[in-house]
């Protein structure tokens, strides 16, 4: 995987410098003394954590970012409860949008080198009907970041939905972001593989099962797509077994995920 270096640029830098330092009414979104950034979404406080994506020498080429939430008495909501609240479609692109652009300053602010993979929402798939991504370059570009170093990853129901996700992956490549798709089974990707051209493929490892079997469902999958790069997720234990070609891998045996990478001490506050 190609060095993607969210180094803080000058923009993002002056971005961070003028959050305030609190809760305030009309900003979504606040840094702490520790100089993570939260954001605010109906009372809830939302947070972001990191969980690293390696190579086959365990170096980290990637990490994923995960919405975290918690409200005043401490109880939050998971991710899916929380996206769940958004009964309406505005409502949903806002709080899909306010995640990432959350996900995106935490990164920077942490010195994260390696690309940053970005979930959207299934239910933005369809929620969103034109331009998939325009909304998010402009974010990106005010923060001084090059598309190239985000990867924008789709659940895996919209691979249910084959037409509709070359739609948006198109799209969101057509904005200058890389893609990722999850899918199901080795069955399935080979349903896709011909109608969808992402960078990265996610599959859950429990799917492949172990030895030999594994390996041969690896070989099989690598050659479906050779211009597309496998990330094998759930990994609980560090085995060779989902190690084929320049496949990745993914799971709590390289890491839980983590509030930053690691925090920038050279940020004013205001």
């Amino acid at each position: 995987m190609a060095d993607a270096d969210l180094s803080l640029h000058p923009l993002a830098l002056a971005f961070l410098e003028r959050l305030p330092r609190q809760r305030t009414p009309g900003k979504q979104l606040h840094r702490q003394d520790d100089g993570r950034v939260v954001g605010d979404w109906v009372g809830l406080e939302l947070s972001s954590a990191f969980q690293p994506i390696v190579d086959a020498a365990g170096a980290v080429v990637g990490r994923e970012a995960f919405l975290r939430s918690a409200g005043d008495d401490d109880q939050g909501l998971s991710p899916w409860t929380l996206f769940s609240t958004a009964t309406d479609d505005t409502r949903l692109i806002a709080l899909d949008r306010l995640a990432r652009t959350l996900h995106l300053l935490n990164a920077l602010v942490g010195g994260n080198t390696v690309p940053l993979f970005l979930n959207v929402h299934g239910r933005l798939l369809a929620a969103v009907g034109d331009d998939h991504g325009r909304a998010f370059r402009r974010v990106v570009d005010a923060l001084g970041v090059r598309p190239e170093q985000i990867v924008i990853e789709t659940p895996l129901e919209a691979s249910a939905q084959p037409d509709l996700l070359a739609f948006v992956l198109r799209n969101y490549r057509n904005n200058g972001f890389r893609v990722a798709v999850n899918v199901a089974s080795a069955a399935q990707w080979q349903s896709i593989a011909s109608a969808i051209h992402p960078h990265f493929v996610k599959i859950d490892s429990r799917k492949l099962g172990r030895g030999p079997e594994a390996q041969e469902r690896l070989k099989w999958l690598s050659a479906l797509r050779e211009d597309a790069t496998l990330v094998f997720t759930h990994i609980e234990t560090a085995s060779a077994d989902y190690q084929v070609g320049q496949s990745l891998q993914q799971g709590y045996a390289f890491g839980r995920p983590t509030a930053v990478p690691g925090l920038r001490a050279s940020i004013p506050s205001r």
